[in-house]
């Protein structure tokens, strides 16, 4: 990266389900980090969240650029109107065409107007499909995160995937996936996530947050953060604390996390779940919380569900960073991060009854606890610490800003 001007990227968060994730975390750790003197950034996010004031305090310039929804004329041909729906739909196929090509040149022209160098897209090939257009068209180089473990690429991200100069994979699963699934051009690069364990400050004591939710001193917290929806397998530790409420009485769930609307049936499932294993007073849901670390500085044992392969799993860095043992399912990228037996436990997906056996043995042997607490925050200073992240994909701009001249 030559001369003196800082080189100028935009990055783009479409999530718009109502939801804080990771991508979120990662996006924010990411552009905190860069070095102000060599790169100017502005985030693109598609909608109003509770982080962006967080951003915004780090000096972060971001822009709110609402995402019209798709046109859907179709599904109003009901009745008598029935007859219209074959044209109403060739009709609104049509408009949503005239929207898309719209979208790509108003995100042409801001490349341009703001003299862009480096368009970097925060979510997945399967996404993002506008800027990428965009940036081709004008002639930016044009990276994206693979945050997904797909079931399949669809022929336009098989397209548009070709013409990317990098795609980002947070772990070495959503590689093998892509290479899988025929969407490796050549272009692909691991690059881990990353978390400054600094970042993970508790705002709010132990014991206030235990009045706040009913809980005793004696109570063994067991918690689980993340958003709450069906693949993250929430209900497998509902179910695990039902086997070990028996050889531990004084255990306590945490569920914490926030929930899409779209993922309400999953929630209320939930509900019924406990209340017909009698666990009402033993599983909490706290709802999205701002600061996590406060939460997981409550917890005895921090855990990872998914029934799903997980692309990644910030939660573990997270508790991690907290000193906190963790138990891990074990499918996706959850074995690249814990170490079986040294830096935490793993189960196999959707097997309640195994993970009911690590929490217990976890409450009972405080001190193995401690020990892969431990180990697990040294296992993030050495291979997920933020400035690892920071380094590889400022040294990708860079291999990519040099090509190009």
């Amino acid at each position: 990266m030559s001369g003196t001007k800082p080189v100028k990227v935009v990055y783009c968060e479409t999530n718009v389900d109502g939801t804080i994730g990771g991508s979120y975390y990662s996006l924010l750790y990411l552009v905190k980090g860069l070095d102000r003197t060599k790169f100017d950034p502005t985030v693109v996010f598609y909608r109003e969240h509770a982080l962006l004031s967080t951003f915004r305090d780090a000096g972060i310039r971001t822009l709110v650029w609402p995402r019209p929804a798709g046109i859907a004329l179709a599904s109003r041909a009901k009745g008598p109107l029935a007859v219209l729906r074959l044209p109403l739909l060739v009709l609104q196929r049509a408009l949503n065409v005239l929207r898309f090509v719209g979208g790509v040149l108003s995100r042409a022209w801001f490349l341009i107007s703001r003299r862009i160098d480096v368009v970097h897209l925060n979510n997945s090939i399967m996404r993002n499909h506008d800027w990428m257009l965009a940036a081709n068209l004008t002639g930016r180089r044009c990276i994206t995160h693979e945050r997904g473990i797909n079931d399949r690429y669809t022929s336009g991200a098989k397209y548009l995937g070709k013409r990317l100069d990098a795609v980002i994979c947070i772990s070495e699963a959503v590689r093998r996936n892509m290479v899988e699934g025929g969407a490796d051009f050549g272009n692909l690069v691991t690059i881990y996530n990353g978390l400054d364990p600094a970042v993970m400050r508790v705002g709010t004591p132990a014991d206030e947050l235990r009045r706040r939710h009913g809980l005793r001193p004696e109570h063994a917290i067991v918690g689980m953060p993340g958003n709450i929806r069906a693949w993250k397998g929430q209900d497998t530790l509902v179910r695990a604390m039902d086997l070990v409420r028996r050889e531990c009485p004084n255990a306590r769930c945490l569920l914490i996390g926030d929930m899409a609307a779209s993922d309400r049936p999953y929630g209320d499932m939930l509900a019924e779940l406990a209340s017909s294993l009698g666990l009402q007073d033993y599983i909490i849901l706290t709802g999205f919380q701002k600061n996590v670390a406060d939460y997981l500085n409550l917890c005895d044992v921090v855990v990872h569900a998914s029934v799903r392969p997980e692309p990644f799993g910030r939660v573990i860095l997270d508790a991690m960073a907290c000193r906190k043992p963790v138990v891990g399912s074990r499918a996706g990228a959850i074995p690249e991060i814990i170490e079986e037996g040294k830096t935490g436990l793993t189960f196999p997906p959707g097997d309640s009854e195994q993970l009911a056996r690590a929490i217990i043995t976890l409450i009972k042997d405080r001190s193995a606890a401690r020990r892969l607490g431990e180990n697990g925050y040294q296992r993030l200073i050495e291979q997920f610490n933020i400035d690892r992240n920071v380094d590889a994909t400022v040294r990708l701009y860079g291999r990519l800003l040099g090509a190009a001249h």
